[in-house]
């Protein structure tokens, strides 16, 4: 068995650096699972295409009928609404904001939405029952020390005077996990 050099070990870098790691894994962990039909309401799939990881709240100012092939499938299932037609089509997931970097577990993470009308879509409960159920078993099984700050979008917020209403954010205390 070789003897490891004690003047040479990092003992607190090391735990740094695993949980940095852990916490990235949540991220990734979470944001994947929100970009599925499982997690995210989904009717073109326009919705769980929008999840973004970001170090502030995330922008909710996309536009569906700026970005194609959701645009086509909004207009034609709106058609199709207006003529009094069944309409039906295959919604289609697709990242379109895709993690590329590693976050600091010591600056809060974000994860949110940037659809327009993600406020609304966050009406449905889906969002509300990952972050109760499957987000805490991601955190359990993934974390080994619990440290970090994540916040996920949840639910709408109502404006009130002269402010708007939007997205409101979920902090979740990993050390609950």
């Amino acid at each position: 068995m070789a003897n490891k050099d004690l003047s040479k070990s990092d003992p607190v870098g090391e735990i740094e650096a695993r949980m940095k790691q852990d916490f990235n894994t949540v991220i990734r962990k979470a944001y994947n699972s929100l970009s599925t039909k499982t997690h995210s309401p989904v009717r073109t799939g326009f919705f769980a295409s929008s999840w973004k990881v970001d170090t502030k709240p995330v922008a909710a100012t996309d536009n569906i009928l700026d970005h194609e092939p959701w645009a086509s499938m909004k207009r034609e299932e709106s058609a199709a609404f207006f003529q009094g037609r069944p309409f039906s089509h295959n919604p289609k997931i697709q990242k379109r904001h895709e993690i590329n970097k590693q976050y600091n577990i010591k600056r809060p993470v974000y994860i949110g939405n940037t659809v327009k009308y993600a406020a609304y879509a966050l009406e449905g409960g889906k969002i509300q029952n990952f972050i109760q159920g499957r987000l805490g078993k991601i955190i359990r099984e993934t974390m080994t020390e619990k440290k970090g700050k994540l916040f996920v979008a949840s639910r709408q917020m109502q404006g009130f005077g002269s402010s708007k209403g939007g997205v409101g954010y979920s902090e979740i205390n990993l050390k609950e996990y």
